[in-house]
């Protein structure tokens, strides 16, 4: 089969694990980068997901003055903030769909844009939201791990308590009072809330998750309002990591064993407990990634896509 994925060109993003995926199935895929001759591309995403005003500097940028997308089976274009209107026509023309995974942010690329895809990917369960947008059909997934990537290394445990990501205000208010320092890494973290260390991306984001007893995880809040688990639950147990989280009730259905907290005081609780217990800790670990292996892979994901489309 000819896929063709319009995306964001990156290491370990989700274009890059399902181009791999679907490679890995035998597929034939064409990557366009819709990012190719844009500047300061964190900038313009910002913008143009966020003001109408700023999308009028699309029209000249090479994604947009495409008119053929050649003789693929399936498009799927990955959250698409870049695209105009105009393209959106042409691309209804094929077998599209869109994969937004950023629950229910950013209505501006999505309001009146939607009737253009022939379904929409999401990665949470409930439908309702693009719905009303007027998709025509929604597909729920979950994220996943790549095993080849995401798994256990022999680090020594060096943090008892860590967290990877950028700065949201939620995680400043959750991290500044977890009563054992947690280690923190990514971007704007300019309100401290522990140790900060620089982000980390690719092997050394995995050595850090090996390298941490107790690996924090806290959502955007959109995320848990849409019980949207966000990938580093996965990638997480596909390194064989101990996670804690916040309790969404879809994560009971997806992993067995995963720890999960309500309150700050159970937070604080059982960062004591399971920082203390390496016995319990590593056996939970254990059996994450082997749930993730066995039900939770990109392979999986993939298969489940093409047989819903």
């Amino acid at each position: 089969m000819k896929i063709t994925i319009i995306g964001a060109k990156g290491n370990y993003n989700a274009e890059y694990f399902f181009i791999k995926a679907f490679k890995e199935l035998g597929h034939e895929v064409n990557f366009i980068d819709q990012y190719t001759g844009v500047r300061r591309k964190t900038l313009i995403r910002l913008l143009t997901t966020r003001l109408s005003l700023f999308r009028k500097i699309l029209n000249n940028i090479p994604i947009n003055r495409i008119t053929d997308f050649g003789n693929s089976d399936i498009i799927l274009v990955f959250k698409g903030e870049l695209l105009t209107e105009n393209t959106l026509k042409i691309l209804s023309n094929y077998n599209t769909y869109l994969f937004y995974p950023d629950t229910f942010r950013f209505k501006l690329i999505l309001k009146n844009r939607l009737q253009y895809f022939d379904g929409v990917i999401v990665t949470t369960p409930h439908k309702t939201f693009y719905e009303r947008l007027g998709v025509k059909r929604v597909i729920s997934t979950w994220w996943a791990c790549d095993p080849e990537i995401h798994r256990p290394l022999k680090e020594n445990k060096i943090y008892d308590v860590s967290f990877i990501g950028t700065f949201y205000p939620n995680r400043w208010l959750t991290l500044r009072k977890v009563k054992k320092k947690p280690h923190i890494f990514g971007n704007f973290w300019y309100l401290k809330a522990g140790f900060h260390h620089p982000p980390v991306y690719g092997e050394e984001y995995i050595k850090t998750i090996n390298q941490t007893k107790v690996n924090l995880n806290i959502h955007h809040p959109t995320d848990l309002r849409a019980e949207a688990p966000n990938m580093r639950v996965f990638e997480i147990a596909g390194c064989s990591g101990f996670i804690l989280t916040e309790r969404i009730s879809t994560l009971e259905s997806i992993f067995k064993n995963i720890e999960m907290y309500s309150n700050l005081d159970e937070l604080n609780e059982k960062i004591e407990y399971y920082v203390e217990d390496d016995k319990v800790r590593e056996e939970i670990s254990y059996n994450l990634r082997q749930q993730c292996v066995s039900r939770h892979t990109y392979i999986h994901r993939v298969e489940k896509i093409l047989k819903e489309i």
